[in-house]
């Protein structure tokens, strides 16, 4: 059934991408339109929205795309392409492994999206050979590649009430192969950069992008909840608390590349 419901989801994702790619076709036999290729990597990070799981690090990554420009004018543009990037980073929790044992779990995530981006760009006129712009916009990406590295350990069991376990043994990261993260993401694109012409209609291309999920990056994860200090709530009363894993990633990407 998840299999069917994945596929399904694929397949919208990719007929969204096949009806804005004729649009832009259409659209480029009357506008002005332009195209170019890029490198980007990027450092990408997660954040906690419901506080009771830390994130730790930055994580360096790679990424491409396709960029397409449809010219209003000399300087307004809808930005569009593809997008192919990775995100992820560390995060820690505490997980209510059965009724009697609580575990500590560290997950170092490893995503790849493909993104359609949609964008308002505005630029400059040329100064000199060079011209500015900022863009702002969204994307919705399809998440084509899940890796978790996951190590866990068993941090407090119920004996006589709950009792920490002494010196507990922390096992080597290892691949997890569970789905935790969601299909689809919705982002918020910020972007500034500079284009330098080079010959004819060639410019090279610099530019620095901001991308944030604007919803929940995590799926089907349950957390316990923690006291300022990081320790489960409720170990006294015998009523352990637990809540959905909130939170997004993002990524801030230096773009190199060229436009015809």
């Amino acid at each position: 059934m998840k299999q069917a419901i994945t596929k399904m989801g694929k397949e919208h994702f990719l007929s969204v991408m096949f009806l804005v790619g004729a649009c832009i076709c259409s659209w480029s036999q009357t506008q002005g339109f332009k195209m170019g290729l890029a490198l980007e990597p990027n450092m990408a990070w997660m954040n906690s929205r419901d506080y009771e799981h830390t994130t730790d690090g930055v994580r360096g990554h790679f990424g491409y795309q396709f960029m397409a420009d449809i010219m209003f004018s000399e300087t307004y543009a809808i930005g569009t392409g593809l997008h192919v990037f990775r995100t992820g980073s560390q995060v820690d929790y505490w997980e209510q492994t059965n009724q009697d044992s609580l575990s500590k779990v560290s997950r170092d995530f490893n995503n790849q999206y493909v993104e359609l981006p949609l964008t308002f760009k505005m630029r400059t006129k040329e100064i000199g050979y060079s011209t500015y712009f900022g863009r702002f916009g969204a994307g919705l990406g399809l998440n084509t590649r899940r890796e978790v590295d996951e190590s866990r350990y068993v941090g407090y069991q119920r004996t006589d009430g709950w009792q920490p376990v002494d010196n507990p043994s922390i096992p080597a990261p290892d691949l997890e192969a569970g789905d935790h993260t969601k299909l689809f993401r919705a982002s918020m694109i910020v972007g500034l950069g500079v284009e330098r012409r080079i010959a004819g209609n060639s410019s090279l291309v610099v530019g620095v992008t901001y991308n944030s999920a604007l919803f929940n990056t995590h799926k089907n994860v349950e957390v316990v909840k923690v006291d300022a200090a990081g320790v489960p709530r409720g170990l006294a009363e015998d009523n352990v608390l637990v809540t959905e894993m909130k939170g997004q990633d993002s990524i801030l990407a230096l773009s190199v590349g060229v436009v015809f």
